[in-house]
C-alpha cells in the first residue's frame, strides 16, 4: 500500500514527515501541557476537509466545544476556508436485536423508559442506578447517526474508557481488588466491525486523531500497580487503530503528556511507553523554542533555523524510519490561524 500524505499546514511537521501526516500508520505528538498539541491537532482537521476528506477527532479531554473550536474556528477558516463544519458526533448505545434484520435499533433511553414501565407495572422498587445498570448490560453495541456525507470535522466525546474501549470493539468492564488495584475484564472477544469501523467506512474519513491518549487511561489507572490493566488497555485499542489505519489508508494522530524524571528533568518521555512506542511508527516531541534537546554528544539540525521565535515552539524527531532520535528538529509558530 502506498504511504500517502496529509498536509497539516505546519511547515516544520509537513518537512520532518516528507509532505505531511503518513496515511496507513500511527503518529504520535507528545509533549507538556499548553504547547499546542490540540491546536494543531484541530488545525490538522480542518487541513483534511480543505482537501475534501473527513477527519475524526475523538476528544478525551472535553475541550473542543467548550473552548477550543469557539475560539479557534473563525481563524481556521480564514486560513482553510470558509463553512467548515465542526459537528459532535451522538453515539448511543443499543440493545443486540435477536433478529439481526432489523434497521431500526432501538435505543437505550427506549430501553430504559420500557424497564422503567414494566417495573412500575409489576410494584417493583428500582432507582435510577438499577435501570442503568440493567440497561447496560442489555445494550453492548454503540449506534451513532450519521447526517450528510460533506467533508467536516467530526469531534466525539470519549473521556471514560470503558466507552472508549467498546468504540474499539472491546467490551470490557473495571474491577478493583482488594488491594486497589485497577483490572479490566474482557466480557466478550473484540470484534473488528466497531461503532468507529462503521463511522469510517461511512463518512470516508481519511484522519483519526486522538487528544489526548493519556486522559483516560492516567484516571483509570493512576497507580503503578495498574499498569499491566493500562498495558492492556492500550494495546486492544492501539491494534483495533492500526487495522483501521491499513484497511482504510488513514491516517491516525495520538497526541500524549510527557513523562518526566523528578532527577533528570530533561529526560521527557512520551506517556504510554513501549506499548505506544511499537505501535507509532513515526514520533514528535513538541517543547518550546528554547528547550533545547540536542547537545555536544547528540547534536540535532533546525530544519528551518530562520523561523526560530523566542515564544515559538520546536517539534523534535523522537522516532522516525529514516532519522535517528532527536537529529532534526524544526522550528513552529502559532497566530490565530495555527501553527505555520
Amino acid at each position: 500500500m502506498q504511504m500517502d500524505r496529509i498536509p497539516t499546514g505546519c511547515r516544520a511537521l509537513d518537512t520532518l514527515t516528507d509532505g505531511g501526516l503518513p496515511t496507513g500508520t500511527i503518529t504520535q505528538i507528545f509533549g507538556e501541557k499548553a504547547l499546542g498539541k490540540s491546536i494543531l491537532s484541530l488545525q490538522a482537521g480542518f487541513a483534511t476537509v480543505a482537501a475534501g476528506n473527513s477527519a475524526i477527532i475523538l476528544d478525551t479531554e472535553q475541550s473542543y466545544l467548550s473552548y477550543l473550536v469557539p475560539y479557534r474556528k473563525a481563524g481556521l477558516e480564514k486560513r482553510y476556508g470558509a463553512g467548515t463544519e465542526v459537528k459532535e458526533l451522538k453515539l448511543e448505545r443499543v440493545p443486540r436485536r435477536q433478529d439481526k434484520r432489523s434497521k431500526q435499533p432501538i435505543t437505550r433511553s427506549e430501553l430504559v423508559t420500557s424497564l422503567s414501565g414494566t417495573l412500575t407495572k409489576l410494584g417493583i422498587a428500582y432507582t435510577d442506578n438499577h435501570l442503568s445498570a440493567i440497561a447496560n448490560i442489555l445494550s453492548p453495541e454503540f449506534h451513532v447517526e450519521l447526517d450528510g456525507k460533506d467533508p467536516s470535522v467530526m469531534l466525539l466525546q470519549m473521556p471514560d474508557i470503558i466507552e472508549m474501549l467498546a468504540l474499539h470493539g472491546s467490551e470490557t468492564e473495571k474491577t478493583v481488588s482488594e488491594g486497589g488495584r485497577v483490572e479490566l475484564r474482557l466480557k466478550s472477544t473484540p470484534v473488528y466491525q466497531s461503532a468507529l469501523h462503521q463511522i469510517i467506512e461511512q463518512t470516508h474519513a481519511k484522519l483519526l486523531i486522538y487528544d489526548s491518549l493519556s486522559a483516560p487511561f492516567k484516571s483509570t489507572f493512576p497507580n503503578t500497580q495498574d499498569l499491566p490493566a493500562r498495558s492492556a488497555g492500550l494495546a486492544m485499542l492501539l491494534s483495533h487503530a492500526q487495522r483501521l489505519c491499513v484497511e482504510f489508508g488513514i491516517a491516525v494522530v495520538v497526541t500524549s503528556h510527557a513523562s518526566i524524571d523528578p532527577i533528570k528533568a530533561w529526560d521527557r518521555r512520551p506517556y504510554g511507553g513501549v506499548t505506544l512506542g511499537h505501535e507509532a511508527k513515526f514520533s514528535f516531541e513538541l517543547t518550546k523554542s528554547g528547550a533545547k534537546r540536542a547537545s555536544k554528544e547528540n547534536p540535532a539540525t533546525a530544519i528551518n533555523p530562520e523561523d526560530e521565535r523566542e515564544d515559538g515552539r520546536a517539534i523534535w524527531v523522537q522516532r522516525h524510519p529514516a532519522m535517528a532520535d532527536y537529529s532534526m528538529f524544526g522550528f513552529a509558530n502559532i497566530d490565530q490561524e495555527g501553527f505555520h
